[in-house]
């Protein structure tokens, strides 16, 4: 009798085991399930935002291609479009509206990097080695940087002494952080190549960077363009009418788009790519180059790009 008690309760515990382990199973094949079909969410919001993203920056070379009094304002502000229950932005920047690396004088790379808050020693110290990265010769300037400051610093590249090829060069400069380069990349260029910009497509910071430029009248002159661009009116006078570092130049002829679809709560998705007119006719010819599809929730809200 003993012996049979013994073998029911080992029975009973063999029993309960088997119990455990499978309801175990269970769980996992559950969990598994559960993080399977996620997957596949992810997988088709990702598929969702990447073509609808692509959609924004066909939207901005079609409006492109209409008649001057029905595209848009071309200074970076957001365009919205609604593709069922994705909402995409985009944003369409006339490059003429930016600061050139490679043309402009030293006063109106010190005022961009004091407009994007640097001290006057540091913004006149950034602009001169900016100065120094693109001139051809080994000469120092007062505040700026040529190959033995480089060295100084473990750099055994150097001062390039050429012209910058893209902006993101801007980071190799001395001096240049990733929280400065952040704050002013969006109002340089490598295309405008001219020693000024064009106040009606300029962004924000390159407008503060002008000489006797104030915040006030700054932003009052930005919301009056897009105001008088929507109603059909005369663009406003610039908000330093008479400074030698604006003028019309250029215009219609580079462009940078940004755009971004958002899928749900999480998943976003960016596309940006540059947009060079072939041809002054307006319904010309473009070129789109320079494409980079991005997966992550990072539209920069940045001045010029609001």
């Amino acid at each position: 009798m003993h012996r049979s008690h013994r073998q029911r309760g080992l029975a009973l515990v063999a029993v309960l085991w088997v119990l455990v382990l499978l309801s175990l199973l269970a769980a996992n094949l559950s969990q598994g399930s559960r993080s399977n079909a996620k997957l596949a969410q992810n997988l088709v919001a990702a598929t969702q935002g990447k073509y609808a993203s692509e959609a924004g920056m066909q939207w901005a070379l079609w409006n492109l291609q209409q008649p001057e009094e029905n595209q848009w304002l071309a200074d970076g502000g957001t365009q919205l479009l609604q593709l069922d229950d994705i909402q995409v932005r985009v944003a369409l920047q006339d490059e003429s509206g930016k600061i050139d690396l490679n043309a402009a004088p030293v006063e109106l790379l010190s005022g961009l990097f004091v407009a994007a808050e640097l001290d006057g020693a540091t913004a006149d110290a950034l602009a001169d080695a900016v100065m120094d990265w693109r001139d051809e010769d080994d000469l120092r300037r007062l505040n700026g940087a040529e190959d033995d400051d480089y060295l100084a610093v473990g750099r055994e590249d150097g001062a390039k002494d050429a012209y910058f090829e893209e902006v993101e060069e801007l980071q190799l400069v001395l001096g240049m952080t990733p929280d400065i380069y952040q704050r002013v990349k969006s109002s340089v260029t490598v295309l405008n190549g001219l020693p000024s910009i064009n106040p009606l497509f300029a962004p924000r910071l390159a407008l503060l960077a002008l000489p006797g430029a104030d915040e006030g009248t700054v932003d009052q002159y930005i919301e009056q363009r897009r105001r008088n661009q929507l109603d059909g009116l005369e663009q406003p006078e610039a908000p330093v009418p008479t400074s030698q570092y604006v003028s019309q130049g250029r215009a219609g002829v580079n462009y940078t788009v940004l755009a971004e679809a958002e899928v749900g709560p999480v998943v976003r998705a960016r596309f940006s790519a540059q947009i060079q007119r072939r041809g002054r006719s307006q319904r010309g010819a473009f070129t789109v180059s320079n494409l980079k599809p991005e997966m992550q929730p990072l539209f920069e809200r940045e001045a010029g790009m609001n």
